[in-house]
């Protein structure tokens, strides 16, 4: 379901004229706001149209000097809610499509706006793609500050809207105002609904905005509330922005595994479940104890879920974040010798099934996302060259391909091969002989030791 604004909610709903002019609407921004909807809906069929689009420009260009805060936002909202906008539209119509969009948000901003109209301006902006549009630059600036000036009495709904807007339109000039508002948001959390704080959160990772404060308090409130209403998207998109942050604070792994465990690993889509399974390792190469042994139950089930269920649905950077994953994990664990690593007979098959996807087409993929898959592959001896050897070699015989990989990415491909045909080699049927020592016989089982034979002696060796 669609966000809607607060006034377009009251709208539609009975009293509407009584609740709007408690709200110090007048009768010409509600008779305004009527129009717009009326406009919104005047086409019989139930999906919205270039035409439907067209009429609501009609009857903007008719109010133009009328709009207030109110009716400018519900415009530029009802704006965003017709899929593509200006596709059908004529080159006319789309140069005055992006003329009123630009109108409409200076009128948002120069009239008494609220902070929910704010939001409402700034989603649907960025809904329409509004930051690549010259026209509207200066728009966004002045909406830019207004946000900033009324910081301090957005809810978590808005600042959540804000912030995912500005990271989608201009993440690299937008740091400023996203560190503001989580400033602002961090001695308010608690007030805030879980995936409004998931939000904000993601959009602070996604502009590479640090802010040890709101993660640590980020990551209390989590603990509070045990993630009982987290759904997979939040918990994905929770765990990838702290895995990219790398804040001090700890993210309550065991929690948010639980969690999983309790929606079940099949109600994530590829998206969800790739990024959970690469923040999770991420996460888990940094961390101890309990956190180490949360990223091994998260891994251990989502391979199981892979291995079940198929992957036939994985896009490539989808199947390439899977795989690395688990080999990553794996590899780490024996290195470091750790005791959480995954079970054989639940991590191979896993790979093997995102391998054999992999190799119905691999021309979808990015050379650094074969050059891992095939790693994560080899690494685990899971890289079957008789499925992906000719579609392999098809791949790397294209000279525009073979240019696209760096040096790293080519020294990984080719350490990989190299594991895979010394594998092949010493392990060919071939190659494998009968021993020729004669077999011992079964020994007899001893009795156990004495207390008093286990004592060592004065020089160290057991006493006889």
């Amino acid at each position: 379901m669609s966000r809607i604004s607060k006034h377009l909610t009251l709208a539609c709903e009975a009293g509407a004229v009584y609740r709007l002019l408690n709200q110090g609407v007048s009768k010409l921004e509600l008779q305004i706001q009527k129009e717009l909807l009326g406009a919104a809906s005047g086409t019989s069929s139930s999906t919205p149209d270039p035409k439907t689009t067209a009429q609501i420009l009609q009857a903007v260009r008719a109010r133009k000097d009328q709009l207030g805060a109110v009716n400018a936002s519900t415009a530029l909202h009802l704006l965003a809610q017709n899929p593509g906008p200006t596709t059908g539209l004529s080159s006319t119509e789309a140069g005055l499509h992006k003329e009123v969009c630009s109108e409409l948000l200076v009128s948002t901003v120069s009239g008494n706006a609220q902070p929910r109209d704010l939001a409402i301006a700034a989603w649907a902006a960025a809904k329409m793609n509004l930051g690549d549009v010259a026209c509207t630059e200066s728009a966004l600036d002045a909406l830019k500050t207004a946000i900033m000036a009324s910081r301090s009495r957005l809810d978590g709904q808005d600042m959540a809207n804000i912030g995912w807007a500005f990271v989608s339109m201009q993440p690299q000039v937008s740091m400023e105002l996203l560190a503001a508002l989580a400033d602002e948001a961090t001695n308010r959390l608690h007030q805030f609904e879980s995936k409004h704080m998931v939000v904000l959160t993601w959009a602070l990772a996604k502009a590479k905005v640090h802010s040890e404060d709101f993660c640590w308090s980020a990551v209390s409130e989590t603990q509070k509330s045990r993630a009982s209403k987290w759904m997979p998207q939040d918990i994905s998109n929770f765990l990838w922005a702290f895995a990219v942050l790398r804040c001090e604070a700890q993210v309550p792994l065991e929690i948010l595994a639980a969690r999983a465990a309790e929606l079940h690993w099949k109600q994530f889509r590829p998206q969800e479940l790739s990024i959970s399974m690469w923040a999770a390792y991420t996460l888990g190469v940094q961390g101890r104890g309990p956190a180490v042994r949360a990223v091994k139950r998260m891994l251990q089930h989502a391979a199981r879920e892979i291995r079940n269920g198929g992957a036939q649905d994985f896009e490539p950077r989808h199947i390439m974040n899977a795989a690395w994953s688990l080999a990553r994990w794996q590899r780490h664990c024996r290195l470091f010798g750790w005791p959480q690593e995954l079970k054989p007979y639940v991590c191979r098959p896993a790979l093997r099934v995102l391998l054999n996807v992999a190799a119905a087409d691999l021309s979808k993929f990015a050379a650094r996302e074969l050059s891992r898959l095939m790693w994560a592959g080899a690494s685990q001896s899971c890289l079957r060259l008789r499925e992906l050897g000719p579609p392999l070699l098809q791949y790397v015989e294209s000279t525009a391909q073979l240019a696209k990989f760096d040096v790293d990415d080519l020294v990984s491909l080719v350490t990989s091969l190299a594991w895979m045909l010394e594998r092949l080699v010493w392990e060919a049927p071939s190659r494998r002989t009968k021993s020729k020592v004669p077999q011992q016989l079964s020994r007899v089982p001893r009795a156990p030791m004495s207390d008093t034979a286990r004592r060592p002696g004065k020089s160290g060796t057991a006493s006889r």
